[in-house]
């Protein structure tokens, strides 16, 4: 099976092609419009949501400046999955099935127990809000309070435990260990640094609770082990 497939072969690929298995692989990027449809149904459902919150939230200050790696986890995602799809067929094929455990996982707890985040600086507003007024009711007016407020409207404070965005994060940062042209220091120290400060920024901009980081942690970790671990054999179910 290859591992490399350049990006100009994939250019000349023909719906038929896919039931090759050399790309059989692509199918598996219709993971992430499953995923991410799941998500926002999942926090759209007229249920009771139970609040998620500790005293350690009132310890950690509102920081508007953490929206940037809130948002750079956005291209992070983007390039592991493109650079991976094609130049590490083998760490895309354990990322995806490490997606795929811990979705099920979060999935699971998000339908057994619904819950949400009550400690937005502009909480009082409810949600659905507007753009407008969750700038207003920001503490200060700048750049990253306007792009946090876009934020906050888009994406309701629901299904925040586990926080999927960490759970993403620390399996960006399994991958790029993982694979053999993306492990060298000078790449994998500070990508895999920049992973740890997403998952510090989802408390400091206040999207979700540190309970939600702290769940994170063992969801992401029974991935690593299913798809990541080199110490057992990876089941069948999750398995290319």
């Amino acid at each position: 099976m290859r591992n490399e497939i350049p990006w100009r072969e994939y250019r000349s690929l023909r719906p038929a092609d896919l039931k090759k298995p050399e790309y059989r692989h692509l199918l598996w990027l219709l993971f992430w419009p499953a995923e991410l449809s799941f998500f926002a149904l999942a926090g759209r459902l007229p249920w009771h949501y139970h609040p998620i919150y500790s005293t350690l939230d009132d310890w950690i200050p509102f920081s508007e400046v953490w929206v940037i790696p809130y948002c750079l986890w956005f291209f992070c995602v983007v390039f592991t999955v493109l650079y991976t799809v094609s130049r590490d067929i083998r760490v895309f094929r354990r990322f995806t099935d490490y997606m795929m455990v811990t979705i099920l996982l979060a999935g699971a707890v998000y339908l057994v127990y619904p819950n949400f985040f009550p400690g937005r600086p502009v909480q009082a507003l409810g949600w659905p809000g507007t753009l407008c007024a969750y700038y207003d009711a920001m503490p200060r007016k700048n750049l990253f309070t306007f792009a946090l407020s876009f934020i906050y409207l888009v994406d309701p404070p629901r299904n925040a435990c586990p926080s999927e965005h960490a759970v993403v994060a620390l399996g960006m940062a399994f991958a790029v260990l993982d694979s053999k042209k993306l492990r060298k220091p000078a790449f994998s120290v500070p990508f895999v640094t920049l992973q740890l400060l997403i998952c510090l920024s989802i408390t400091f901009t206040k999207q979700h609770s540190a309970l939600d980081l702290l769940g994170a942690l063992p969801v992401s970790l029974i991935g690593w082990v299913l798809a990541f671990s080199p110490w057992i054999r990876r089941p069948r179910a999750v398995s290319f």
